[in-house]
């Protein structure tokens, strides 16, 4: 079962299963289709994990010679379905920009450039428009961040 919710920080002891479990209920009760029985099965799961899904935003991804690509960049988190395309697309905008600029400062700004609007659209489908397909604003700048 996978189930998430949107909540500010919750304050609960990370190694009671049961209150974590009761959270879960609690924020899911009410829940129409097969969350009940979802939720039903989840007392007797053997492997029941809990914790926060999260997204990582940065001022900057590079300082210097380094910088940061995928999830340790832009973690768009679980819950948006993005992190592996997120990675291959920013993997492939930083080796572009690297090869056609004449230094890395140049190289790093123009990835950031680039791959900044792509990123939010993916960051959001995780906060407004979860389990959705990718909008047409998420396409587009998808095109524009890989386009030579």
């Amino acid at each position: 079962m996978n189930v998430g919710f949107y909540s500010d920080p919750l304050q609960y002891d990370h190694r009671d299963i049961d209150a974590q479990k009761r959270l879960v209920a609690e924020r899911c009760a009410g829940l129409g289709w097969e969350i009940p029985k979802l939720l039903e099965f989840m007392w007797d799961a053997p492997d029941f994990y809990f914790d926060a899904m999260a997204q990582v935003h940065l001022p900057a991804w590079s300082a210097g010679r380094v910088t940061l690509v995928g999830d340790a960049g832009y973690c768009a988190s679980p819950l948006s379905g993005q992190g592996t395309s997120l990675a291959l697309v920013g993997a492939y905008v930083l080796a572009d920009e690297l090869a056609k600029a004449g230094d890395h400062v140049t190289a790093l700004t123009r990835y950031e450039e680039r791959l900044r609007p792509f990123v939010a659209a993916n960051q959001a489908l995780a906060t407004e428009n979860p389990g959705q397909p990718a909008s047409d604003e998420s396409m587009a700048a998808a095109k524009d961040a890989i386009a030579l």
